[in-house]
Order: C-alpha cells, then structure tokens, then sequence
C-alpha cells in the first residue's frame, strides 16, 4: 500500500482499487484500498474522512470514510516493514473487493488538522529549544483545544515568550520539509521522538538554512508545506500536569475563529459598561471595587434587621433566612443569639430545595453535641467547637424547626 499523505499531504482525490472488503467484530463494513490519501487514527490526531465513489449495478454510489485503523507500526513517530502496515477504513456501507473507486478527501478538516499539527510542531520545538523540555503528550481535538504535554514545569509568562518567538517562525515562511533518512543518516541528527524502531523514519524538518532550524521531529502525520500557512499559534491556557505543564493551543482557522468570539464578547461587555474595549479592565475593576462596597453595605443592614429579629423572638431561638449571608454576617448573628439566650441557638441560612447553612450551638452546652444529633438526624455536615458549630444541612425548614423545638 502506497501511503500518499505521507509524501504529498495536499492531493484530495486518488484513484485506486478496494483490495479487502469485509465486516468488523461490531459488525460495520470495512475496506483496504491498495494505496490510500487518507490518514488513519495516528499520533493524537483523528483519521481523515471522506467518500468512495465507483459505479455500481444501479449507478455511481458513493460511500463515506468514517474512520482509518492502523496495525503494523511501532508509532506515530516512525515506518514499519511495508508488508506489516494494514490500514482499515470504516465505512457507511460495504464495497465489493477489487471495485476501482475515486478516493474524495474532506480537505477543509484535513487542513485544520494540519495547521494545527504544523503549529503544534513549531511550538514543541521552541519550547524544546528555549527551555530544554520534551513534548510527552499530544492530542488534536477537532472541536476543543490542541494539548500539549511537557515534562517539566514553566511559567505562564515563559510560554507566551514562546509563543511569541513560534510566531516569528510562521512569519518568516519557512519550508516544512519531509525526509526519510537511512539509519548512518540519523545518527548525525538531533531530532524529537528520538525512539528505537525498526523500520524507516520520516522526519518533518521546519526551518530554512541549518542556522535556521525550528523544528526536527520524527511524524507519521500530514503537514502544511509553509510556516506562513498556519498564520498564527495563540496560547489558550498553561496548567500544571502531572510535574509538568499541560499547554492548549489553536492554529490557522480555528485560532482566529477563537479569537473573533472572544473579542465580540469584549465588544458585547464593553457596550453594557458604556465602554471601549481597551477601558474594560479599568472599568471592570471599578465595578468590582462598587458591588464589594455595596455587598458590604447589604451585609451590615441584613445583620442588624436579623439581630432586630433575635430581640424579639420567644423561643425557639432559631432564625431562618433565605439570604446568602457572608460567613462574617452568620458569625455576628449567632454571636448575638448566644448572648441574648440560653440552650441552643442557631442562624440557619438557604432555602427547603438547596438545603441551609448554619452557625449554631450554645455557651452553655457542648454545641457538639448538636452537631451530633444534626448529623444523625439529617447527615449534616461540619463541626465546631464547644462553644459554636457550623456546617450545612439538607433538610427543609419545616422538619429542622421540629427537631430543634424538641431539643430546646
């Protein structure tokens, strides 16, 4: 089987024969074709999609890829032995062995999966380059974000320097170059993926002259021909992994697509702050600085309307409210409940759906024995001290007032 895509990644229609047709353990039809441009499941990239077309008995039929199996190779990262290599496409419905088929590639996903593979190159080497970290995982999502795993830690502002210097690689064009060097070829090479295999290696080399080297990396995978192709890498996130750091990227299209959402979202939020897009985190501090003062505001005038309650109650000493109070604020409240009144007291603070949150106890009984009996009654959950206890219960206002008067 001649692996096109592994030579030439930019030919969308191949004509060639159906060498086996046959049925899956899952019972899905599945065929071979004597030489192929569609890419398997390989490396953390999805296999390539596309149509069959060949005339039938009724006319010309054409039949969906759904999917590419590869047996016979060690890794994504090198060739095994022609003769082990079999590759198994799951189709809509079966082919008839030895039917000639026009093989139809979906180029705009395969193009996508391209940049974004290109640009996941160009950054793997930077970063192998700048800080001496290997990429140990990778996976090309066509519908999230392209991950990238590192064996090592790095700050969020080292991976935007790199990021920054893997753009002046795209911008400045260089040639994405494919080879397959003999065995005495690749021990004067210094490339990624450098693993034991058997059979041949393909390296995709990024960069012009030696001197200009980004990239060289042994991959089964299709590239673009150009670094300008991919237009732009843009870091979405950087978070600690497993010792390392877990970095998600977008390339080409999807990079810029991610990048208008986000900024007809900064456009939506300006418009509500009556703002230009370059005043809103200046405004946004504003306002965030405005609602701290006005929930501190509410949060004295809800405490003193609840202490004003806890004057006046007759027993149980228990009140209930459907306000989310600052933890501060049910302190306070409890703290006056526990003075004005003996036996046990108690701010229970939520709704019958939710369940509440409660500071409770008494200065004089052990609270934790409340907490106790809350626990066995209800499965509460917090402590405390003897002197006051706080957790939050599932419960409904109706069934905690009765267990609370019987104790009281």
């Amino acid at each position: 089987m001649a692996r096109i895509y592994e030579t030439d990644s930019y030919i969308k229609e191949l004509k060639t024969l159906v060498t086996v047709s046959g049925t899956d353990d899952k019972g899905g039809p599945y065929v071979e074709l004597e030489d192929t441009i569609f890419f398997p499941e390989e490396g953390g990239q999805n296999a390539d999609t596309g149509r069959l077309i060949y005339m039938g008995p009724e006319g010309e039929k054409s039949v969906s890829v759904l999917d590419g199996i590869i047996s016979g190779r060690n890794t994504c990262s090198g060739l095994s032995d022609e003769r082990e290599i079999r590759i198994r496409y799951i189709v809509s419905e079966p082919v008839p062995e030895g039917t000639a088929v026009l093989c139809k590639l979906d180029w705009d996903i395969r193009y996508l999966r391209m940049q974004n593979h290109t640009g996941e190159h160009i950054l793997s080497g930077t970063i192998h380059r700048m800080y001496g970290l290997d990429n140990v995982g990778f996976h090309l999502s066509d519908t999230g974000f392209v991950t990238l795993d590192f064996n090592g830690p790095l700050s969020y502002e080292q991976v935007i320097k790199a990021q920054d210097e893997a753009n002046l690689a795209i911008y400045k064009n260089y040639p994405v170059r494919v080879s397959f060097p003999d065995k005495e070829e690749l021990k004067g090479l210094d490339y990624r993926s450098k693993i034991e295999i058997d059979g041949q290696v393909r390296l995709v080399t990024i960069g012009g002259s030696d001197k200009d080297i980004v990239d060289i990396c042994a991959c089964c995978a299709p590239h673009v021909l150009h670094t300008g192709e991919i237009g732009i890498i843009k870091v979405i996130s950087a978070v600690n992994w497993k010792g390392g750091i877990r970095v998600s990227i977008l390339c080409g299209f999807r990079a810029l697509e991610y990048i208008n959402k986000e900024h007809d979202i900064l456009k939506e939020v300006a418009a509500g702050m009556s703002t230009e897009t370059v005043n809103v985190p200046e405004t946004a501090e504003r306002y965030r600085e405005e609602i701290a003062g006005l929930r501190s505001q509410l949060a004295s005038v809800k405490e003193k309307a609840l202490i004003e309650e806890a004057d006046r109650l007759t027993g149980p000493y228990i009140l209930f409210t459907d306000d989310d109070l600052p933890a501060v604020v049910m302190k306070n409240v409890y703290n006056a409940l526990a003075e004005r009144y003996d036996g046990y007291v108690g701010i229970f603070a939520g709704n019958d759906e939710d369940g509440y949150r409660y500071n409770a106890g008494s200065r004089t009984m052990d609270s934790r024995d409340l907490a106790a009996k809350l626990k066995e009654a209800f499965g509460a959950r917090g402590g405390g001290s003897p002197e006051m206890i706080q957790g939050r219960v599932s419960a409904d206002k109706a069934s905690l007032m009765r267990f609370l008067e019987h104790l009281i």
